[in-house]
């Protein structure tokens, strides 16, 4: 600290040109107080301290005295302009090392700023407007805000933040190697999992890809589901040794190998079906059966069965609404005619029939406004020639058939066994009633035939479904029962093997933690709504138990689980790995095979999402991107997350062992469908409609 003597006219031509520079504003952060007097002279008249200071930089004259302290300085240390601050001048506080748990809220100029910024991204870019919702776009924006918050230059430009997109492309290929290897890690681990396999050739490019993705359930009886990618295809041809040998080839990349324990889920196309017939136990996909026979009933006149046997369809009346509808939905898509209506006409991709109920559907709803957007007589004679009363038939006919299709197209939780009840529960919706019309006869009658004749189940289905506490009686569908429980046994006869103490070392997949058993809650059974919820068996039989060898089996069917459901509705499913991870003190061999079981899928659309996925990476302006590049985009937009989050659990568990070895780590750490008491979503799975309980 210095002293300063001025006159007594210096004194007062200095309080006359003073600004407005005592000012209080919010601080964050404070000057040191040893090096406040730096910046400061205390002013003295004929060697009398005056409660005024003065600025050494910029000359402004501050009260200072024992009432008011140093605030002053401060404050005017904060807004100097002529003060340097990028000395370390400021004291850290508190805030600068945690943040505070209040949300500062956003001004408004600057969040209209960075709407009007995503508004010109989109518009100048070309890009989706769905595309500032995603989670790479929200990770770019909060790393470009973090460094923004880090550098407290103005003079940086935003470009030189910005990579080169070649540099992109070398970090596609690093992060793809880190997360690929952090998966072979996990795949060697695994003696029991099963594979979807499904083939597409890319439409731009005409380039083959085969699909491959990996499911299993852990020893915490948690669901993992990863793609192990989107393949070139570049066998020597498409014959099902050549697509075998290509897919053993890839299995080796990652350390695994197909075996008679192993499971491969495909569609049920030929070369499908000789492709895995040896070395694995192969599923059919359900929907692929269900598609493959809606496809027929609107499509084909004929079937040839083999050689020499052909059925016909007969579904004439069906078939040429159809076609009137299909006609005018792409040519009023074409015409781009459809903001004038109240819903998006919708086509249907042909590998996926399904969806071609969802354009009916679309159709009927926007019916009557369809004649102000058609344009011309052709399309306008078609639009005649249907019979609205009979679109609405067949529109509510075939209703539960969509609804069974999302069911069984699940891909985050257990659903093989959902085959057999909802392949059930279709049969008795085609049993022919009085009323119907001749064209709901006609569909009724063929798809019942081709359902009961080529929707094969399997005896994996069987035990899926007898291993499902409220599905064991079969109650709405009694023909399954006796095969089911003798699949059960012979099943129960391996594991009991498996589980003896010569195979204990090598198989140690079945080897199961006792856990905490079930809670009781409240149950009531309110009206069911929806057809899954109808495949539920309404009462238990209680037998008598005895000493036998299938002592286990006996004790599980004869139980009441009625009370396992942490939800009061009775119509609502139950968490079946949650159910089994529970059980494993009462039921220990059952349990071990519920986890292997459950990881087989009703069907592979979680490859044909994934070749969805792919049609958006491969555009017409992209035809040049490498096949290899897009099989990394396609493992790190499925993979990354659920691996990134396992490896931060897995460090977690591992500091957390450090600290306590009686610390145990939460299950809800990972992103894979954990076992957590989860119910059927009625309003995404299934729509509310009344019918009449045909199953009980």
């Amino acid at each position: 600290m210095s002293k300063k003597h001025f006159s007594k006219q210096e004194l007062e031509q200095l309080i006359e040109d003073k600004d407005s520079s005592i000012k209080f504003v919010e601080k964050k952060k404070t000057l040191r107080s040893s090096e406040w007097w730096k910046y400061f002279h205390i002013i003295f008249v004929n060697s009398d301290r005056q409660q005024y200071v003065s600025c050494n930089k910029c000359k402004a004259l501050l009260l200072h005295s024992s009432f008011n302290g140093t605030n002053n300085l401060r404050t005017h240390a904060s807004s100097c302009s002529s003060i340097d601050k990028s000395k370390s001048l400021f004291q850290k506080t508190v805030h600068d090392f945690y943040s505070s748990s209040k949300q500062s809220p956003i001004p408004l100029k600057v969040k209209l700023s960075v709407t009007e910024a995503c508004t010109e991204f989109c518009a100048l870019d070309g890009r989706a407007f769905e595309v500032i919702k995603g989670d790479g776009f929200k990770n770019l924006a909060k790393a470009l805000f973090d460094a923004g918050q880090a550098s407290n230059k103005s003079s940086i430009e935003v470009t030189d933040f910005l990579p080169h997109p070649t540099t992109i492309s070398r970090n596609i290929t690093r992060l793809y190697e880190q997360y690929k290897n952090q998966l072979i890690d996990i795949c060697t681990k695994l003696t029991n999992f099963c594979l979807i396999v499904d083939q597409w050739t890319e439409a731009h490019t005409g380039i083959s890809y085969c699909g491959i993705a990996l499911r299993y359930v852990d020893d915490d009886y948690q669901l993992f589901t990863f793609i192990l990618g989107c393949f070139p295809y570049n066998a020597i041809s498409h014959s099902a040794q050549h697509l075998r040998e290509f897919v053993n080839k890839i299995l080796e990349e990652f350390k695994l190998q197909l075996d008679s324990s192993k499971f491969v889920v495909t569609d049920n196309e030929p070369k499908m079906l000789s492709a895995f017939r040896e070395k694995c136990t192969r599923i059919g996909c359900a929907d692929h059966y269900l598609n493959k026979q809606l496809q027929h009933a609107f499509e084909s006149d004929q079937i040839h069965l083999n050689k020499s046997i052909i059925e016909k369809v007969d579904c004439e009346l069906a078939q040429n609404v159809f076609r009137h509808v299909k006609k005018i939905v792409s040519s009023v898509r074409r015409s781009h005619q459809q903001q004038k209506l109240s819903r998006k006409l919708q086509i249907y991709s042909e590998t996926r029939f399904g969806g071609a109920l969802i354009m009916l559907d679309i159709f009927r709803e926007v019916f009557f406004q369809l004649p102000e957007v058609l344009i011309n007589s052709k399309t306008m004679n078609d639009f005649n020639l249907i019979d609205k009363e009979l679109l609405d038939e067949i529109c509510d006919f075939f209703g539960p058939f969509q609804e069974i299709l999302d069911a069984l197209s699940v891909d985050q939780e257990p659903s093989c066994h959902r085959v057999i009840p909802l392949k059930q529960y279709l049969m008795n919706e085609c049993e022919v009633k009085e009323g119907d019309s001749t064209a709901i006869v006609q569909l009724k009658l063929f798809l019942a035939r081709r359902m009961k004749n080529v929707w094969y189940i399997s005896d994996y289905h069987r035990l899926a479904t007898v291993l499902h506490p409220k599905l064991k009686n079969f109650e709405r569908c009694i023909g399954e029962k006796e095969k089911s429980i003798n699949v059960l046994k012979q099943e129960f006869e391996i594991y009991k093997l498996i589980n003896s103490s010569s195979f204990k070392n090598n198989l140690h997949s079945v080897q199961a933690t006792v856990k905490t058993s079930l809670t009781s809650t409240a149950d009531t059974t309110p009206k069911r709504k929806n057809p899954w919820s109808q495949c539920f068996d309404s009462k238990v039989n209680v037998t008598s138990q005895s000493s036998d060898p299938y002592q286990e089996i006996n004790d599980y069917l004869a139980a009441d689980f009625s009370q396992t459901s942490s939800d009061n509705d009775s119509s609502d499913d139950i968490d079946l790995l949650l159910f089994w991870r529970q059980q494993q003190a009462s039921f220990p061999i059952l349990s071990s095979m519920a986890k292997v079981v459950c990881a087989i899928p009703a069907s592979n659309t979680i490859i044909e999402r994934l070749f969805s996925t792919a049609k958006n990476v491969v555009t017409e302006k992209r035809t040049r991107l490498d096949c290899e590049k897009i099989n990394q985009m396609l493992f790190l937009q499925k993979n990354m997350k659920t691996l990134k989050e396992l490896s931060n659990s897995d460090f977690r568990r591992k500091r957390t062992a450090s600290m306590s070895s009686t610390t145990t780590v939460s299950s809800e750490e990972s992103t894979c469908t954990a076992p957590k008491q989860l119910c059927i979503d009625v309003d995404d799975t299934f729509n509310d409609f009344n019918k009449e309980n045909i199953l009980d």
